[in-house]
């Protein structure tokens, strides 16, 4: 007899352990299309079930990382490195370019655009130096690494 509650808590335990995995499995985007432009891919929800695409190792350590997102037909760009002053942005053909996100952080990422399937999409980046101002915002060589163009890393296919 004993066994069946101990058995019973289990499975109560269990089952609310798995109610919030189900509600973020159920997690809708709250932007469309052209109407992703610009916006924050976390806040929209564009970021569930999204997939990296590409990393990029800039000169001077951390990396970039191209994300695409299935469910909104969106890319963004995020940094994981040193907490540097970063600067990001991204454009497709649906779009002009996002604003500049400047951060100085160890993680941080750009506003999303829409660019469904094999669209391109050009990004615009440069990282600070831990040299210059300790890689604050606020260093007047902020320039450590810079690069734009449309590459074919940053290509979905």
């Amino acid at each position: 007899m004993k066994k069946v509650p101990r058995l019973l808590v289990g499975l109560a335990i269990l089952m609310a352990g798995l109610s919030p995995l189900s509600a973020d499995a159920k997690t809708t985007a709250t932007c469309s299309g052209t109407g992703c432009n610009n916006k924050d891919p976390y806040a929209t929800g564009c970021n569930v079930g999204a997939s990296p695409i590409h990393d990029f190792y800039p000169p001077g350590g951390g990396r970039f990382r191209m994300f695409y997102s299935g469910t909104c037909g969106t890319n963004w760009i995020q940094w994981d490195g040193a907490a540097v002053c970063t600067w990001k942005r991204v454009q497709s053909p649906y779009g002009s370019w996002t604003q500049w996100e400047k951060d100085h952080a160890t993680w941080s990422y750009s506003m999303q655009i829409y660019a469904p399937g094999n669209s391109w999409v050009q990004v615009e980046w440069a990282v600070g130096s831990l040299a210059y101002g300790n890689g604050t915002c606020e260093a007047g060589a902020w320039d450590y690494a810079h690069a734009v163009g449309k590459h074919g890393w940053y290509t979905v296919t």
